[in-house]
């Protein structure tokens, strides 16, 4: 388990930047159909999925991928003094079982009054194509 970084709004400049790797194991997706009861055959029947959409087997849920910019900015950026405000993404490409992500959080901005940093979020998979993007405020709360 990761080390919670401890950034202070004082500490975050524009261009500050954090990323972190991500395996997606099918252990995940059944926790996640666990906890959402999003039963969709999309995201779990393979033959559904080549069929419907032409993919090589079920996709990840986009909600799961989405979830890691929780943990970047729990974790990451800033870390301990974060509250998340408000998160915008978009799903580009499908995620898959095995796929190994990395999520990259950059700050572009900083709203000095109100202690709020955000962050253009990128997720990419191994091969370098962007899969979901978006951005997020967060209030650094020291």
């Amino acid at each position: 388990m990761a080390t919670v970084k401890e950034y202070k709004y004082s500490d975050i400049e524009i261009g500050t930047r954090e990323s972190f790797e991500v395996s997606i194991t099918t252990e995940m997706e059944e926790k996640f159909r666990s906890l959402t009861g999003d039963v969709n055959p999309m995201h779990c029947d393979d033959s559904f999925a080549k069929e419907m959409g032409g993919y090589s087997s079920h996709i990840v849920f986009g909600m799961m991928t989405a979830s890691f910019i929780s943990t970047l900015a729990g974790v990451y950026l800033p870390g301990k003094y974060s509250l998340i405000h408000s998160v915008e993404m978009g799903f580009t490409k499908p995620v898959f079982a095995g796929d190994v992500l990395t999520v990259t959080g950059e700050c572009i901005d900083k709203q000095d009054g109100l202690n709020l940093i955000v962050l253009k979020v990128t997720i990419k998979n191994a091969s370098q194509n962007t899969v979901s993007k978006g951005k997020m405020k967060i209030k650094v709360l020291l």
